[in-house]
């Protein structure tokens, strides 16, 4: 039997709301350090702080596509050649290169020429291992660490319905149950690992994306805000969602306010659980603001929000070098003009490596190499319809 998907536009746009954070992020990860003493250390630690849904969000939409896509068809040897065949292609490929480019950026950094070949190799490797070349790149082992284990979470959510219906729990369970035997046995000595580079940190936000979009015919109603909805009720419990996710980020902000400005000691499974109800919340926050700001998909914001989410990948992957090289202009003058040079920064970084990557994928044959799949223009009407044995565009 046949069973249709729609095509979600508005996913592109989620996408670009979330680089927009990751870049707010990365411009002003310098200001907490510089600016402490200032008037303006408040507003750049909201900016900051506020923002760190970003990777929780894109996590997420990739548990979203991949079981959006993927939880009706059958679980083979072939389909799984294929899953993994294209992301070794349009994941891992970029992300070496840019290993690579980044690895001989902190050479040029550092001046470190002169070390021996065997050890420069060396450092490359466990960079590319752990994703460490630059301070970004973890991002993608975190993902590739998801798709290593996605055949073993599709299998058990297809297997069991009521698994699925409880993902986003049993996520939330297995991700704390880790934070806190990390926490307490890195207290005491026995390991000392960075749990932010680990999968299952994140694993509430991608079971969350998996949970919805299994069951996305049904709660369609309740993520996408519209007229109908509310006259039926529904506003209520949307506003709640945004009130309570806006707190949510105002007191994770507050606790890193009061330990930086007031030397407060505070329990670090505060931050972690704020943290961690912030980001949740923002992934239904995102979803439903990227559903309003699409609308019909007729007017300019919606296309430039597409066309910045559809060349997020290769945003994100090159931005940092951007955002460096902006940092080595010299810039003087008081509060207002370091304001203007951070927030210039962010554009730069913004504007600068979108045009590039928009670029290379109109012009460059090979732009997959560094950048990732090229984004398709789905055709007018277009939907997925989704077989026993495959998914393929229709007209």
């Amino acid at each position: 039997m046949l069973s249709q998907k729609e095509r979600i536009p508005q996913l592109d746009i989620f996408r670009a709301i979330a680089i927009l954070a990751v870049l707010a992020i990365h411009a002003t990860s310098r200001t907490l350090s510089e600016m402490l003493d200032t008037s303006l250390f408040h507003p750049f630690l909201f900016i900051n702080k506020f923002s760190q849904f970003a990777v929780p969000s894109f996590v997420f939409l990739s548990g979203f596509v991949l079981f959006y896509n993927y939880i009706d068809r059958p679980l083979s040897g072939k389909m799984l050649g294929k899953f993994y065949s294209k992301r070794l292609l349009y994941i891992i490929v970029p992300y070496v290169v840019f290993s690579l480019l980044y690895f001989i950026l902190k050479m040029y950094a550092g001046n470190t020429w002169d070390l021996p070949a065997v050890e420069q190799i060396n450092k490359l490797g466990k960079y590319l291992l752990k994703g460490t070349a630059y301070t970004h790149l973890y991002y993608v082992i975190i993902i590739f660490q998801f798709y290593v284990l996605f055949p073993i979470f599709l299998w058990c959510l297809q297997k069991s319905r009521r698994i699925a219906a409880c993902s986003p729990l049993i996520g939330l369970l297995l991700q704390w149950g880790f934070v806190l035997l990390n926490k307490y046995m890195t207290k005491n000595g026995y390991w000392e690992l960075s749990k932010g580079s680990l999968s299952i940190t994140y694993f509430s936000y991608f079971l969350l994306g998996a949970a919805i979009a299994i069951y996305y015919p049904t709660l369609k109603k309740w993520l996408i805000p519209s007229r109908e909805g509310w006259q039926s009720g529904k506003g209520m419990a949307w506003i709640s969602l945004w009130v309570v996710w806006a707190a949510a980020g105002i007191v994770h902000v507050e606790l890193w306010y009061s330990s930086y400005k007031k030397a407060a000691v505070i329990n670090s499974l505060w931050y972690e659980g704020f943290s961690n109800l912030h980001a949740l919340l923002s992934c239904i926050v995102l979803m439903q603001l990227s559903f309003l700001l699409y609308g019909r998909g007729r007017n300019w914001l919606a296309a430039m929000l597409s066309s910045m989410g559809a060349c997020s990948f290769g945003i994100y992957l090159l931005h940092p070098a951007l955002l460096y090289f902006y940092r080595e202009i010299p810039f003087h003058g008081g509060s207002l003009a370091y304001a203007a040079a951070i927030a210039g920064g962010w554009l730069v970084a913004l504007l600068g490596s979108w045009l590039v990557v928009a670029l290379a994928f109109r012009y460059l044959k090979h732009s997959w190499i560094f950048f990732g799949s090229v984004p398709q223009k789905p055709k007018s009407g277009a939907k997925i319809i989704t077989t026993d044995k495959s998914v393929k565009a229709q007209g």
